[in-house]
C-alpha cells in the first residue's frame, strides 16, 4: 500500500515538473502572439494600423488570409472597421485624435501590454462625438495641461499607470453608404507624442 502511494506521488511530481517545463518553453511563443505582439508585426510605435477579422476558408472553417497578419484577430466583428496603435509614454504623453466624428457608433479602449483594459470611451461620452485623447501618467497630464491649446475643448485627458500600451478603436458600418465616411475617419487617426499634433488629413484634402 505504501509502495503504491509513493509511486503515485513520484508520478505526480514528475508530471508536474514536465508541465512546468512545457509552460516555461511556451511562454515566449505565447507572449509573441498576444495582441501587443501581433500589433507589433503590423507597424511600429505610434503608427495607426488596420485590423481585420478572420476570413472564412469554407462553410465550416474560419482561417486568416495566408500571409496577412491583419486578419489574425478572432475578436474582430466584421460589422466594424477596426484600427489600433501601440504607444510609449517614455518621452511624454501621447495625443490620439481624428479629424472629425463619424455619424455612427464608435468605441475605443486603452490597454496595457498584457491586454488589461484601462480605459474605454465611445462617441456618446466623447465631447461632441470627437475622438481626441491625451494619454499619459498623472504627472505627464499635469505638465501637459499648460501646453495644450485652450481652444482644444474636445481633448479628454486619460491618466494611466504604464510605460507602453495600445489603443483599439472600432467604428460601426450599419449601412454601406456610410463606409466611405468611416474609412475617412479611420484614415484620419493620429497617435503621436504630444506636440503640435493634428489629425491625418485625407488624401483628397492633401492633394487640394
Amino acid at each position: 500500500m505504501i509502495a503504491r502511494l509513493l509511486y503515485a506521488i513520484v508520478v505526480g511530481l514528475i508530471g508536474a515538473a514536465l508541465v512546468h517545463i512545457v509552460v516555461i518553453f511556451a511562454m515566449p511563443h505565447l507572449a509573441e502572439n498576444n495582441a501587443w505582439g501581433r500589433f507589433a508585426r503590423l507597424g511600429p510605435l505610434n503608427e495607426t494600423v488596420r485590423v481585420e477579422a478572420l476570413r472564412s476558408a469554407g462553410p465550416d472553417t474560419i482561417a486568416p488570409t495566408p500571409g496577412s497578419d491583419r486578419h489574425d484577430f478572432a475578436f474582430v466583428d466584421p460589422a466594424f472597421v477596426n484600427a489600433s496603435c501601440r504607444f510609449s509614454l517614455a518621452d511624454g504623453p501621447v495625443r490620439m485624435i481624428a479629424s472629425y466624428g463619424p455619424t455612427t457608433f464608435w468605441s475605443a479602449s486603452i490597454y496595457d501590454r498584457n491586454g488589461d483594459n484601462l480605459y474605454s470611451i465611445n462617441d456618446r461620452s466623447a465631447v461632441d462625438g470627437i475622438f481626441d485623447l491625451l494619454v499619459g501618467t498623472r504627472e505627464q497630464i499635469v505638465d501637459a495641461n499648460a501646453d495644450i491649446d485652450s481652444g482644444d475643448d474636445t481633448t479628454i485627458p486619460v491618466e494611466v499607470d504604464l510605460s507602453e500600451g495600445y489603443m483599439t478603436i472600432r467604428v460601426l458600418v450599419d449601412e454601406e453608404s456610410k463606409r466611405p465616411a468611416v474609412e475617412e475617419f479611420i484614415g484620419s487617426l493620429a497617435c503621436r507624442p504630444l506636440g503640435p499634433v493634428t489629425a491625418n488629413q485625407p488624401a483628397a484634402s492633401r492633394d487640394g
